[in-house]
């Protein structure tokens, strides 16, 4: 069974599917298969009850995926978070919801006499009331906050609430606001970031990490059925979890085949 789910699926945006990345220095346009586009076309198709159906589908098969102590994060926008939650709540339980995480990110966008759009919400929802859950820690943007040293030299300072220390190395326990003005880390990726593979919906490694380390322990399952460019498989393998992937595009699973591949010593992989 499956510890850690995290989807990044399609917002209902009406945006085309045509994949834009790199390889070398060569920029490569791919337009949807003929299943591909049939695919999608259907989906939305019947507007938003379509969408919402072939959404509904997949998370009983997702649910029934996951272990006992497992957990499912949902990555949605304005666009169908509000729907999707509600649908949630009677897949999995309204009992079992956990958080709905808010990604705000440094680039936003909208109609000028609106206010800019710069976030994003995560789902999370566990299988039952005995999951896996290990915190979520930043790191400050403050290290001069940290101006007590222990005797082992390592930098902290006492929080006035709990007295509890808490270590430079260790970073911030965060809330359900995950924001780059906490730190850079949580800005969206930019041109020029060396992890950036040319996917338009392509997400920072660090914003899945938090995740994984949250919600999994070492040589747990971690899974994403809408693996894209692949972040999710690659961070589950740098942290020594296991996972699995798949996506509707052969050209998506190419891609996160080879960024696998090029991790250092990660296993062999199958077809």
């Amino acid at each position: 069974k499956i510890n850690l789910i995290y989807i990044d699926p399609p917002f209902f945006t009406g945006a085309d599917f045509t994949i834009r990345t790199k390889l070398g220095d060569e920029k490569i346009e791919k337009e949807p298969s003929i299943i591909e586009e049939r695919a999608y076309k259907d989906t939305w198709s019947g507007g938003i009850a379509s969408y919402l159906r072939y959404m509904y589908e997949r998370l009983v098969l997702m649910r029934e995926l996951l272990a006992e102590n497992g957990s499912i994060y949902v990555h949605l926008d304005w666009h169908v978070g509000h729907y999707v939650k509600v649908m949630m709540d009677e897949i999995f339980g309204y009992e079992n919801f956990r958080n709905e995480i808010v990604w705000h990110y440094d680039i936003g966008s909208g109609p000028k006499k609106d206010l800019k759009r710069k976030h994003d919400i995560i789902l999370r929802y566990s299988k039952t009331d005995n999951y896996i859950f290990n915190g979520i820690r930043i790191p400050s943007r403050n290290p001069k906050r940290y101006n007590l040293v222990d005797e082992k030299g390592r930098q902290y300072f006492v929080r006035g609430d709990t007295g509890k220390k808490c270590y430079l190395n260790e970073g911030i326990p965060a809330d359900d606001v995950l924001s780059f003005l906490d730190t850079d880390a949580l800005r969206t990726l930019n041109s020029m970031s060396r992890e950036r593979i040319g996917f338009d919906t392509q997400k920072a490694e660090f914003l899945i990490n938090l995740f994984i380390l949250a919600s999994s322990n070492l040589g747990d399952i971690v899974a994403d059925f809408f693996c894209g460019s692949g972040t999710t498989l690659a961070v589950a393998e740098k942290l020594g979890r296991r996972w699995m992937g798949c996506d509707l595009s052969k050209f998506a699973i190419q891609v996160t085949r080879k960024r696998l591949l090029d991790i250092y010593n990660s296993k062999d992989l199958q077809d």
